[in-house]
């Protein structure tokens, strides 16, 4: 639905009501001139499981949108970036109900190491279609 999801080389492994985690590839593609994945593809990877994540289990009457990241890099990645993104039930119950909304998620970033070289915040949102 989202073609610079497919641009940015976004891999989905799981895929559930409350958990989505996804990675991209440390290839030439996304990669930065230190030959590691760029900040953008990461920033790209955490909005794309955080917003898709909610905005699957809106009612389709709602639109989801993005309201706002925060990304702050805390050391250089190594490897590929695997993004894991989580609902919680009292968020769950909101966007399947309220006609507009939003909800805070911390996307977990880790690099092929373990390491967590971003901390990334998304804050998707909803509002009911005109």
């Amino acid at each position: 639905a989202v073609p610079f999801v497919g641009r940015a080389k976004v891999h989905y492994e799981k895929v559930s009501e409350r958990e989505w985690i996804a990675h991209v590839p440390n290839n030439r593609g996304v990669q930065n001139h230190l030959k590691q994945v760029h900040a953008g593809a990461m920033m790209t990877l955490a909005e794309s499981v955080a917003v898709t994540m909610m905005g699957m289990s809106l009612p389709p009457d709602r639109l989801p949108l993005v309201k706002s990241l925060e990304a702050k890099f805390v050391r250089r990645s190594s490897g590929r970036i695997r993004a894991i993104a989580r609902l919680t039930e009292e968020q769950l119950h909101r966007i399947k109900t309220d006609p507009k909304g939003e909800v805070v998620i911390e996307v977990d970033i880790r690099d092929e190491t373990g390491e967590v070289p971003a901390v990334i915040t998304v804050v998707p949102a909803w509002t009911t279609r005109k």
